[in-house]
């Protein structure tokens, strides 16, 4: 397991080598997050850093969003992992989830084949008074090896989306480690 690191902050720590949990409040300065992610140190993987830390960011603000509007105030958890030659990143939230039918793409379909100039992209954004684009999902699909959604009842336990039942979501993302980029 490697060695990572992120700055020595309030509801920031390194719990051990490879894992570092990230606690965040969801009225935190949005530039204030951006600063400790950066803190973040990130391994090569198949793309960039930069990329990696922006995907998180789109999910961490969908997070902030749902919690604001629902005025939930337990703490986003962000949480990286590096173990076995893969970077894992955890992103939990208590916002209450969202209904994945609502997107204007099928979540588990290839990103590749979502067109992002589609009537149903365009349609989504204005519906929603161009407060949602539906891109911090598709995002991190493409930019991570394996994308996973949870959705999670009031005791933090899995289950399937009904809308009143969920009271969070748990997004699971993986990618591989360039082997040759963290020897050097």
């Amino acid at each position: 397991m490697e060695k990572m690191t992120a700055e020595p902050a309030a509801h920031a720590r390194d719990q051990a080598d490879g894992i570092v949990q990230i606690a965040l409040s969801p009225e935190e300065d949005f530039r204030d997050i951006i600063r400790r992610l950066e803190n973040v140190r990130i391994p090569p993987t198949r793309v960039s850093a930069g990329s990696i830390r922006f995907a998180v960011l789109e999910l961490i603000n969908n997070s902030i969003r749902a919690h604001r509007e629902k005025g939930e105030g337990r703490d986003i958890e962000v949480v990286f992992i590096i173990a076995d030659g893969r970077l894992s990143v955890s992103v939990r939230d208590f916002g209450g989830g969202f209904d994945p039918r609502s997107l204007p793409y099928d979540v588990a379909a290839d990103p590749d084949a979502v067109d992002l100039r589609s009537a149903a992209f365009e349609e989504y954004q204005r519906n929603s008074g161009y407060k949602r684009f539906g891109m911090g999902l598709y995002v991190a699909r493409k930019t991570f090896d394996t994308f996973q959604i949870m959705f999670l009842d009031g005791n933090g336990k899995p289950r399937q989306w009904e809308h009143g039942s969920v009271a969070g979501t748990v997004i699971n993302l993986t990618a591989r480690v360039d082997a040759r980029e963290t020897a050097r």
